[in-house]
């Protein structure tokens, strides 16, 4: 992470304005352009922080040594050594300015302990102290699937210098919903993961078709704060969509499709009530073949009876 930038700005440091070393045939020119090849793994996470011309004289203010000496190349090795447990380091995008932080102390630290402590010794206390502040940070949340734009799980990857959002779709898939004609239906547009307050939302209706297509639907509400939920009372089949956000800068999609069947709720709870009749009609009466063995064993008895 933080240290790699060291070597890589003494490599450019030759290119910066004001650098005698620029000039044709200026002292160290080559020898820094050939220590490019030299260098492992440098990474573009090492520009993310600080002026440049600080870390191109780190290692030359802790050794007080020229660049072809061997303590400055010694310097330079540490340094890289002590970047590799922290390259693939993370943070919420909130706690970007305090990652920026945390390694310029780690440098200005090494810094002061340069005339004090061996150097080794120094780095180690620098990159312990990295850790244990790294540690105190907030996590930012995790990424909710399936879909929709999440900015509070936003995060600095210092491994690549830059923010990284969910890489999740706008559009959440398609919601199957069933309801009767007669019926009222409540959708809801909420969603799992954390979002502005007093965001807008819209809704939109596609009369008889299952799609996601937006050039196909026909706005039927706006609000600019909620609620996040709508009351259909005589649904139409077709699919509904609310847009949570902005126009121009969404956070989610979702879709529902309406399957709405002709037969009133009347209906099917008349249906449902013969149903239950009959089960209990079936339960409480004597099987058939019980009386007909009944019936056999009676007439039995008579016969006997008779005979005596």
């Amino acid at each position: 992470m933080g240290w790699w930038w060291v070597p890589l700005m003494l490599v450019l440091a030759p290119w910066l304005p004001g650098n005698p070393g620029i000039q044709a045939g200026g002292p160290g020119l080559w020898q820094r352009v050939a220590l490019a090849s030299w260098l492992p793994g440098v990474h573009p996470c090492l520009l993310c922080f600080g002026p440049p011309i600080q870390r191109a004289q780190l290692c030359h203010d802790i050794t007080g040594a020229p660049l072809s000496d061997p303590r400055h190349q010694h310097c330079l090795e540490a340094l890289v050594q002590a970047a590799v447990p922290l390259a693939s380091v993370s943070v919420g995008s909130g706690q970007h300015e305090a990652l920026r932080d945390i390694i310029m102390d780690a440098l200005h630290f090494l810094e002061k302990q340069k005339d004090m402590k061996p150097f080794e010794v120094s780095l180690q206390e620098a990159v312990n102290t990295i850790w244990v502040k790294l540690s105190q940070l907030e996590e930012a949340p995790a990424c909710i699937p399936p879909c929709g734009y999440q900015p509070a799980a936003r995060i600095f990857q210092c491994a690549a210098c830059r923010l990284v959002d969910c890489q999740f779709p706008l559009d959440c898939p398609v919601q199957d919903m069933w309801a009767h004609a007669d019926e009222a239906i409540t959708l809801h547009c909420d969603v799992p993961f954390a979002t502005p307050p007093n965001v807008p939302i819209t809704w939109m209706f596609a009369k008889d078709l299952r799609t996601q297509d937006l050039a196909l639907f026909e706005e039927l509400q706006e609000s600019e704060e909620g609620p996040l939920s709508l009351t259909l009372q005589d649904p139409t089949p077709g699919t509904m969509a609310c847009h949570l956000g902005v126009l121009s800068e969404p956070l989610v999609r979702k879709y529902f499709y309406l399957n709405v069947s002709q037969g009133s709720v009347e209906a099917d709870q008349g249906l449902q009530a013969q149903f239950s009749a009959v089960l209990h009609w079936s339960h409480s009466r004597t099987p058939l073949h019980h009386k007909a063995l009944l019936g056999l064993a009676l007439g039995s008895i008579a016969l006997v009876l008779l005979l005596v």
